[in-house]
């Protein structure tokens, strides 16, 4: 507009000129006419070159530029914004710029603002980078980042803005939020993985330490420093490894260990640690060589378990497992010696029924009888350590018990040795067999009396109520599974000699003794009569300052005594049949066919199981048998089975070098008329016989 006019000014001034042009007066403003003519064309060409340059630079702009006038209208409108915008030059041209390109969503909040900095032509909306959202042909938003500018051409007021596609930018931008987000999210996550390792740590039971590859310490948890006996506000920074260790066991880890945990990584072997009071550890380790952010070893990690307890559990359980495998040889010696004392009582007794009352020769034949029930009793021994003794099972109170056998105690135990008794009264009953705890009272008291060994000490017997917890399950011999709770103590415990480790370990092994007149038997029985009993034993004793015995039974579930096996009655009476003998022993068989032909009856006998069925089958008059329990082929319980099958009239009495309580166990409720333990004596045995044979032959017979 500005070169227009100055061209029309030109053209009017031209025309005047050459009006004037034959008054010669007029030449000077002539020429400076022309001068300004001449300057106004430059001038004209410059602007019209900048112009071109500025429409160039509009038509060819990576952003949108839009010419409005005072009201708001778009009056251009460059290729980048049709592009941007989706509206061809046309389409735009005259449209208010708020209606086209501000989002309907945001003319409430929006419009009146925009309107207001328009007419004013000034505000926060001009002369500003403002980002914000403009909205498409289509429909669609797109985030842009714009500037308004005004230009006064005198009262009026024209606008341009410049809009730049910012929606790449703002995708990066947001990307770049969620990745910073979910990297936050990734920190606070593992943040809270090594906050929970770190508790981990403080509160595992193994010793975890820390140091660099000097063997300098920098950190140990708590279960290790209570481990090596360092306490929590211990400072560690003067501490090495070498303190912790002995020197063997330091050389060892510096030469070998160390070097195998940096070449592979982790490393796993047994290492001995060294507490601060000098107690030697044993542990089992997990050595580890910790990276730095370059990959190359820089740190030393260790994990040790502390294996004293296992190893003293599994030295328990190894002395356990020898004192059941003793046990079993024990109770296999005495069935199998039983089966002989069986022989030769029962020879000495048919024997001595043969000879003249006068003879001399039964004097000879008296002492082999009490020669071999001597025997007897040796072998009730070793039953009882193996746990296979007779028991007599009935409620008793053991404080009572001991109250009973004060006065036989207290002459039983050296008259300069005190006995003194702590018994606690109301005391829960316990299922026991009465002589055989009678027999640990007895064995342990005298046993206490004789460690004092006439010199000045002191015997006290107690009882009581006590806890037993896990911790004393470990201290204490017990055999298969044992329960926790509240159990019944007896306690003997004496100011004596006391006994090495090495003995306490060996007491209850059979025929182990300290005495020189001593089978070694005592201690054997005592514990096979607690493990019978399903009972703990606990032994504590320091050389020279005494011993303790501390025996804990189950409280009884039941208040009514046992049952107890009722003696057979006496029945004299010469008795008649056939009964059958199965037993894998001849001397046996042999006794037993003599003592029962002596009373009247047929005997007939079978080698074995199978051979017994066979013989039964042979013999249909056959009114009793006598059936051992132990035999090669078929043992006594599967030979009973298919008897009692093929004919459950017929009794049959057990014969067994086990207790009857042991031997039974497998005949319950099987209707077993009777039971007689080896070695037995003959008129014993012919007793039961006609007692069980005799009634049902007479029940036969009617």
């Amino acid at each position: 507009m500005q070169l227009s006019a100055a061209q029309e000014t030109i053209q009017a001034l031209s025309k005047r000129m050459r009006q004037l042009d034959s008054n010669a007066a007029q030449l000077p403003f002539q020429q400076q006419l022309q001068s300004y003519q001449q300057r106004i064309a430059e001038k004209s060409e410059a602007l019209e070159m900048a112009e071109n340059w500025s429409e160039l630079i509009i038509q060819n702009s990576m952003d949108a530029i839009l010419k409005l006038d005072e009201q708001g209208h778009i009056q251009s409108w460059n290729p980048m914004a049709e592009q941007m915008f989706g509206y061809s030059a046309a389409e735009i041209h005259g449209r208010l710029v708020e209606d086209t390109l501000l989002p309907q969503r945001l003319h409430a909040g929006n419009l009146s603002t925009f309107r207001r900095h328009l007419k004013r032509g000034r505000g926060a909306l001009m002369d500003k980078r403002i980002e914000g959202m403009a909205q498409c042909k289509d429909g669609s938003e797109l985030a842009v980042e714009f500037v308004g500018s005004v230009v006064k051409q005198g009262e009026l007021l024209t606008y341009a803005m410049v809009f730049r596609d910012i929606s790449e930018r703002k995708a990066a931008e947001q990307t770049l939020r969620s990745s910073h987000d979910d990297l936050e999210t990734q920190i606070k996550a593992r943040t809270q993985e090594l906050n929970h390792l770190a508790s981990i740590l403080e509160v595992t039971v193994n010793y975890v330490g820390m140091a660099d590859l000097q063997g300098h310490i920098f950190y140990i948890n708590p279960a290790g420093r209570k481990m090596v006996g360092l306490k929590r506000n211990t400072a560690l920074k003067s501490l090495n490894f070498k303190d912790f260790h002995s020197p063997s066991v330091c050389k060892h880890l510096s030469e070998s260990i160390f070097p195998q945990v940096i070449k592979h990584g982790v490393f796993e072997t047994s290492c001995e640690f060294i507490d601060r009071a000098g107690n030697a550890i044993p542990t089992a380790c997990i050595f580890m060589s910790l990276p730095d952010e370059q990959g190359n070893p820089s740190r030393l990690a260790v994990i040790a378990r502390d294996l004293r307890d296992e190893i003293a559990l599994q030295q328990q359980m190894e002395h356990v497992d020898r004192l059941e495998s003793l046990g079993i040889l024990a109770g296999g010696i005495a069935h199998d010696f039983n089966n002989i004392l069986t022989a030769i009582i029962g020879n000495s007794e048919i024997a001595a029924s043969k000879l003249d009352s006068h003879s001399p020769v039964q004097a000879h034949l008296q002492r082999i009888g009490q020669s071999s029930l001597q025997a007897a009793n040796l072998c009730k021994q070793m039953l009882a350590y193996s746990g296979k003794g007779c028991f007599i099972i009935q409620p008793v109170d053991l404080s009572s018990l001991i109250a009973d056998m004060r006065s036989l105690l207290e002459v039983s135990v050296d008259k300069n040795v005190p006995l003194e008794f702590d018994l606690s009264g109301a005391l829960p009953v316990v299922d026991v067999d009465l002589t055989q705890i009678q027999q640990i009272i007895m064995n342990l008291v005298i046993n206490a009396s004789e460690a004092c060994n006439k010199q000045q000490g002191k015997i006290t017997v107690s009882t009581g109520i006590m806890q037993v917890d896990a911790t004393y399950l470990l201290s204490c011999l017990h055999q298969g599974p044992a329960a926790v709770g509240d159990f019944v103590y007896l306690n003997v415990s004496d100011t004596g000699s006391g006994m090495t480790p090495e003995v306490c370990k060996k007491i209850f092994d059979p025929f182990f003794t300290t005495k020189f007149t001593g089978r070694g038997l005592g201690m054997s029985a005592v514990l096979g009569i607690v493990h019978g009993h399903h009972g703990l034993i606990k032994v504590s004793s320091e050389l020279g300052k005494g011993s303790s015995f501390n025996i804990a039974l189950p409280i009884s579930t039941e208040n009514t005594p046992g049952i107890t096996p009722a003696t057979a009655a006496l029945i004299e009476h010469h008795a008649s049949g056939m009964v059958l003998v199965i037993d894998d022993e001849e001397t046996i068989r042999e006794i037993t066919s003599m003592a029962l032909s002596d009373v009247g009856f047929t005997v007939v006998t079978a080698i074995d199981g199978q051979d017994g069925i066979d013989v039964f089958q042979q013999h249909t008059d056959i009114i009793g048998i006598i059936l051992d329990m132990t035999m090669p082929r078929m043992n006594g319980e599967a030979c009973f089975d298919v008897l009692h099958k093929m004919n459950p009239n017929v009794p049959v009495i057990l014969s067994s070098g086990y207790s009857e309580e042991d031997a039974m166990a497998s005949f319950q409720s099987k209707g077993l008329a009777g039971f007689i333990q080896k070695p037995y004596k003959i008129d014993a045995f012919q007793q039961l016989a006609l007692s069980c044979f005799q009634s049902t032959q007479a029940k036969q017979v009617t």
